[in-house]
């Protein structure tokens, strides 16, 4: 995977940084990190934070050509990621209200009612019923980032908790990846999903077309899998990934349909239709109830994640379908070259 394209002054210097020697980062980036509570509103939507972070994560992922894979645990450009990461944890948590008199006993049960249908309404209506085939082109390159990682972000929760919520995830992340059986995994069945579609299913193929809000679903997940701090936050990410999942992909399904699409197309969706009808119980139950039965103090931490979840994908949605109502494209224009 190649660097993407720099879409300001820290991604610039990062990128830069990046295809030298692995060593000390230069002052102008350490600066640039160290001012960014005071340059950027909100760094969910800030395309150089976003950009800059989702390519931190991806020395961890896949790396990227020309990049030496000694920079993932370089301490200065961890120092610069984590100035990176704070900006963003502060923008998300501010969007953030715990409800008041909420148990750790009830979290399985608060979960169950806030995050299914997980994805906006508005959105999921207008795919059913009124995307063009072009429109899904287009969300599945927006969620291109995610797809084709499914599950690899929420797979690093697994030594961070024990008994029956590891038992849970574990069971979860099988059928996540296919039950060990290739070409089965989801991540693999979206790469199905994008070549049926006419579209190119090499990981970062549209990285600079994709915005930050789409940018900052993936780098949400990845921030919560890679702390142990917030072990709990990236089991609430997987809560609200997987609670309501049937009903959309069974909608998306059949929008896809509608506009002509292959049943192979339609693999990726219908996959999740089955087994995500399972998936929400043990994700709400099995797995965040007993963390918190074993963890209380972290109760919080499981719902922060999930609230955090289900804004960034409704500030996605938003962005998404205010584009298309002012009958323009959701994705970033490329640069002419």
């Amino acid at each position: 995977m190649r660097l993407p394209a720099p879409r300001g002054p820290v991604s610039t210097a990062l990128f830069a940084c990046l295809l030298g020697e692995p060593g000390p980062v230069p002052p102008q980036l350490t600066e640039l990190a160290d001012a960014l509570p005071e340059t950027t509103a909100d760094a969910r939507s800030d395309e150089d934070v976003q950009i800059s972070l989702w390519t931190c994560y991806g020395l961890t992922y896949d790396g990227f050509h020309g990049v030496d894979e000694r920079w993932e645990w370089q301490p200065s450009l961890l120092a610069v990621r984590g100035a990176l990461e704070a900006v963003f944890e502060r923008d998300v948590l501010a969007e953030v209200r715990l409800p008041e008199n909420l148990t750790p006993e009830r979290v399985p049960a608060f979960l169950m009612d806030i995050c299914g249908p997980a994805t906006p309404a508005g959105l999921l209506k207008f795919m059913h019923q009124n995307a063009t085939l072009d429109q899904f082109k287009e969300l599945v390159i927006h969620r291109s980032i995610d797809g084709l990682h499914e599950a690899d972000a929420h797979t690093w929760a697994i030594p961070r908790v024990t008994g029956r919520a590891k038992s849970a995830l574990i069971e979860i992340q099988a059928d996540e990846y296919g039950g060990g059986m290739p070409g089965r995994s989801h991540a693999e069945l979206y790469a199905i999903l994008m070549s049926e579609l006419d579209l190119d299913p090499g990981y970062g193929a549209y990285i600079d077309q994709i915005p930050a809000v789409a940018l900052s679903i993936h780098t949400l997940r990845s921030m919560f899998g890679l702390h142990h701090r917030w072990r709990g936050g990236i089991l609430g990410n997987l809560a609200a990934t997987e609670i309501g999942s049937s009903f959309i992909n069974r909608r998306f399904s059949e929008g896809l349909a509608r506009v002509g699409a292959s049943k192979k197309a339609r693999w990726f969706y219908d996959e999740h239709v089955l087994a995500d009808a399972v998936h929400e119980q043990l994700a709400a139950h099995d797995m965040c109830g007993t963390f918190v039965a074993d963890y209380p103090a972290e109760w919080d931490r499981v719902v922060i994640g999930a609230l955090a979840t289900l804004n960034i994908r409704g500030l996605f949605a938003g962005t998404v379908v205010e584009a298309w109502a002012a009958d323009v494209t959701s994705l970033r224009e490329l640069a002419a070259v």
